[in-house]
């Protein structure tokens, strides 16, 4: 074999090997991006895992907050609307994954409720006149909190 065919050998096996390094660079390509998408359905399915497992420590919080009404226990409801409301209203940086949720409406009612509530619990003497449209909106707070929970179990679900 002369050099020529030395050459034209040489130059078919170098096209074959640049044709198979384009073809695993682009089956690597797809790889990274299935990969992707599954990181981002994982990411997903945490977040939604963690906020209903909140929604659901805070919707036993506020059940405490109701039986502590119905109990006439004014510090016991005081504290629990306190905190719950702390968490709920003050401390925001778990909502990042609410901006985008039809729930987020029903947690501004929760809020809205809850801030009504700590105004009613303000004083001992107007705690215990106004009992009963407290417990009305300790249970209303109980069953959004209770809702939003049970809707996030079901996306969980459905990821």
């Amino acid at each position: 074999m002369g050099s020529t065919t030395w050459g034209w050998i040489l130059a078919i096996i170098g096209t074959v090997a640049s044709i198979a390094g384009v073809v695993f660079s682009w089956m690597a390509w797809v790889q990274a991006a299935k990969a992707k998408y599954a990181a981002r359905e994982a990411a997903e399915a945490v977040r939604v895992r963690n906020l209903s497992h909140d929604f659901s420590r805070w919707s036993a919080n506020a059940q405490e907050l109701l039986q502590a009404v119905r109990d006439l226990r004014f510090g016991n409801a005081q504290r629990a609307a306190t905190d719950l409301l702390g968490v709920l209203a003050h401390n925001r940086g778990w909502q990042s994954g609410l901006e985008r949720n039809v729930y987020a409406a029903r947690l501004d009612e929760v809020i809205r409720l809850l801030k009504l509530v700590n105004t009613y619990l303000t004083e001992k003497a107007v705690f215990e006149g106004k009992q009963v449209k407290i417990a009305e909106h300790c249970q209303a707070i109980f069953h959004k909190l209770n809702e939003i929970s049970g809707a996030f179990d079901v996306e969980l679900e459905k990821l």
